[in-house]
Order: structure tokens, then C-alpha cells, then sequence
């Protein structure tokens, strides 16, 4: 078991994300940490909340998880976002240590 990112905080049931998404890029895909967050460039637009539905699909990849078990929970319209990730804490922790070493 690796030590989790400083974006990643662990909840009964599951982590928190926080993000700073950047929306209307050319692909999807994290690329960074910004004060605090991973900074997750997103293709889709953020109309009609296409951009925030994309952005929880590629967290849920990332972490293996089915992408019901993640939502948003705070930031819907702004670039700063909490998301919230259900499932055993410890697995997602991993492999979001994982992605954590890809963009570093």
C-alpha cells in the first residue's frame, strides 16, 4: 500500500478528489497538482454539464470503479471540484498513487 496524494482524502465508504479541472481541452487527462489539486484537463464542454459527467468517467477509470459510484459533490460550475468516490478506500488510494506518479 502506497501513501496517498495530497488531493486524495480518505471518507467512511470511499476518498474525496479535490480537482482543478480544465475544461475544452484537446484531451482528457491529468496533468498536474495546482494548490493542493490534481489538475485534470477535460475535453468535453462544460455545457449542460458535459464537462463535469466526462471529468467523474475518467476519475472512475482511474480509480476502477463503475462511474455511478462517482459523483460531485461540491463546485459544479466552478473550476475547483470535490468529488466523491465510493468504494473500498484503500484500492482507489492505490491507484490514485498510481496516477499520482504518472504526472509527476
Amino acid at each position: 500500500m502506497s501513501t496517498p496524494p495530497e488531493w486524495v482524502t480518505r471518507r467512511d465508504g470511499g476518498v474525496l478528489v479535490a480537482v482543478k479541472a480544465v475544461p475544452r481541452s484537446r484531451r482528457t487527462g491529468a496533468v498536474g497538482v495546482q494548490d493542493g489539486a490534481v489538475r485534470i484537463q477535460i475535453a468535453a464542454a462544460p455545457h449542460k454539464g458535459q464537462s463535469n459527467a466526462a471529468l467523474c468517467a475518467y476519475l472512475a477509470d482511474c480509480a476502477g470503479v463503475r462511474t455511478n459510484a462517482v459523483r460531485l459533490r461540491r463546485g459544479s460550475s466552478g473550476a475547483r471540484k470535490l468529488i466523491e468516490i465510493d468504494g473500498d478506500a484503500a484500492s482507489i488510494e492505490d491507484r490514485l498513487a498510481d496516477l499520482a506518479r504518472e504526472i509527476a
